[in-house]
């Protein structure tokens, strides 16, 4: 009976510990993107990241614990939002023939912006992950097959 008591109390007290960011995180947020709505926080790493629907993409963006703005990723999951010419590099890439998963555009407040293109190869379970400048240059290429979290905090911060 104690042991039922204590997880109805944990259950019910859950919801208050899930989502969580410091009010200066949540006010720096609410400053660059006043018409936030529907924010979903999590962390990665020792950063806080806030999930929310921006001009129709999924959106996430990075402070750290000073509130300070460190990255920002907009889900665009296929090729029609790339500058012309990361098209033209990833269709001239080892790549082009492969089934286009996801792209993310990946900004940073003293870095150039990065897009990162997912890719798996038809008929196999491999997946890679090409780096690209939006001048189309590949800055890194990967296999992400069995990697977690690619385009976290781990990788770009």
């Amino acid at each position: 009976m104690k042991s039922l008591f204590f997880f109805l109390t944990l259950w019910t007290f859950l919801p208050l510990f899930a989502g969580y960011a410091p009010d200066n995180v949540q006010t720096a947020l609410t400053k660059m993107y006043p018409s936030a709505k529907g924010i979903a926080w999590s962390q990665d790493e020792e950063y806080y990241v806030a999930d929310f629907m921006m001009n129709g993409f999924d959106t996430k963006v990075w402070f750290n614990t000073d509130a300070e703005w460190v990255m920002k990723q907009t889900d665009w999951e296929t090729l029609d939002e790339v500058p012309a010419a990361v098209f033209n590099a990833f269709a001239a890439s080892q790549f082009s023939d492969g089934v286009v998963q996801n792209v993310v555009w990946v900004q940073f407040p003293k870095w150039q912006p990065i897009v990162a293109i997912q890719v798996g190869r038809p008929n196999v379970q491999i997946k890679y992950q090409i780096l690209f400048t939006p001048n189309g240059e590949v800055l890194r290429q990967q296999n992400i097959t069995y990697a977690y979290n690619t385009l976290g905090a781990s990788t770009f911060l």
